[in-house]
């Protein structure tokens, strides 16, 4: 409410929790901005305001706000009279002739007129409010506020806080001093660009600690703030919003593309079967764009007969397809914010030595491939059958057999690896199972 010379006589204080964030204006690590800093480039240029009752345990005690028009907010601050009062739990939407982006630092700052006790220097009669940004008016997102101030004694209606024990609350610092507020504190969201900020809401905290009324922090604390104020000029008084980034001042850096920060080196395979999975996070990384953001696409496989590829979010799996010297080039792509670069992976695969015998290659045979049920084995000159097995892509066996009729009906559909042994002679054959 407007402060008037009769609460200076005032003399109950609270008992400080303890200290944590910035203390008040003046104080060695204040974030307390004042009216004439350099800092700000421009002022809220408009206000829509919506008061609360003047108590809100009495509805029928009327609203806050007569004669306190949202007018007061546009342009620069005044300090004391030149406010719009909020009452309890209401609210106040501020535009600005640019939008507001985000920049390095606090972002802008949010005055109201609160002052020091002066028969208790150090705490201040502050009537706090929560603030929310919007980029399209209709989604607000709203900073994460901090309240120490202890809840077991209500602050009566002229009592008073410590600065340092609150943080991210509208009226943290006295007449002409802004609270400043940094875009980087709200939690990201789809609905929310940071770099196009039309709208601040600020929403005055009900500073009662009874559960039916109060208001709560960040982390479900209540804020206790001076109540009840019952009159025309309750609760928070919005006094300006000073911007300190926007898009006039400010604009946007161009967009900086994706760049090969850690190239994959060249990938050995010295085993068959074999599998390799390939993390490639931080492979590609972009200035503007986390490394989680970026989406990686497999483009080409220039040897599909010796090596299968395939990409799952940032994990490119490897499955070699025999024990043969070969080498595959892997072309793939990485974009972020629309941009595109393309990189590759060489992959190197040594021969494998697995006792096959090559003159038995066409004495053996597999079939039917791809197979729903069963596979048949059929070998010439009447060789006889020692062993069937089947292995998965990973080398795990999951069948053993000397029958020349196999079951697969319960393994799964992908390709699996059949080596036949016979009179002492062996083969690998691939199949696919449907």
């Amino acid at each position: 409410m407007i402060k008037r010379i009769f609460i200076l006589i005032m003399a109950l204080v609270p008992v400080t929790l303890w200290a944590q964030f910035a203390p008040a204006q003046g104080q060695p690590g204040t974030t307390a901005m004042h009216a004439d800093s350099s800092a700000f480039v421009a002022w809220a240029t408009g206000c829509v305001a919506e008061p609360g009752p003047m108590n809100i345990n009495n509805p029928g005690g009327g609203m806050a706000g007569s004669g306190w028009p949202a007018s007061n907010v546009i342009g620069y601050p005044e300090g004391t009279m030149g406010v719009t009062c909020l009452g309890d739990g209401g609210m106040a939407t501020v535009t600005f002739a640019s939008p507001i982006c985000n920049r390095p630092g606090p972002d802008f700052a949010v005055f109201e007129n609160g002052f020091e006790n002066a028969q208790t220097p150090g705490y201040w009669f502050l009537e706090l409010g929560f603030v929310e940004v919007s980029s399209d008016g209709e989604n607000f997102f709203r900073f994460p506020a901090y309240s120490n101030t202890q809840t077991t004694t209500q602050l009566g209606g002229m009592g008073c806080i410590d600065p340092s024990q609150i943080h991210n609350l509208a009226s943290k610092y006295g007449a002409m001093y802004g609270t400043p507020f940094d875009l980087d504190e709200v939690p990201d969201n789809p609905l929310l660009d940071k770099d196009y900020i039309t709208h601040v809401r600020i929403v005055d905290v009900v500073g009662c600690i009874d559960p039916e009324y109060a208001t709560y922090d960040c982390q479900g604390n209540p804020v206790n703030d001076p109540w009840p104020t019952p009159f025309a000029s309750g609760g928070m008084d919005l006094d300006a919003v000073g911007v300190i980034h926007d898009l006039e001042h400010f604009p946007a850096l161009p967009d900086e593309p994706p760049y090969l920060a850690n190239p994959v080196e060249d990938v050995i395979f010295d085993d068959f079967p074999g599998t390799i999975d390939i993390n490639l996070d931080g492979v590609v990384s972009d200035p503007d764009d986390p490394d989680e953001n970026i989406i990686y696409r497999l483009v080409s496989n220039s040897n599909e007969s010796e090596l299968t590829a395939s990409l799952r979010g940032h994990t490119l799996r490897l499955i070699r397809l025999s024990g043969d010297e070969g080498m595959a080039t892997l072309v793939l792509h990485a974009t972020s914010h629309g941009q595109t670069i393309g990189f590759e992976i060489v992959v190197i695969m040594h021969y494998v030595y697995d006792g096959v015998d090559e003159k038995g290659m066409d004495m053996i045979s597999v079939y039917p491939n791809p197979v729903q049920n069963v596979i048949f084995v059929g070998v010439d000159n009447d060789l006889p059958i020692q062993r069937v097995e089947v292995f998965n892509v990973t080398g795990q066996k999951v069948i053993s057999s000397t029958e020349t009729e196999i079951n697969v009906s319960e393994l799964r559909s992908g390709m699996y690896y059949v080596r036949v042994t016979a009179d002492d002679r062996m083969v690998i054959r691939s199949i696919v199972k449907q």
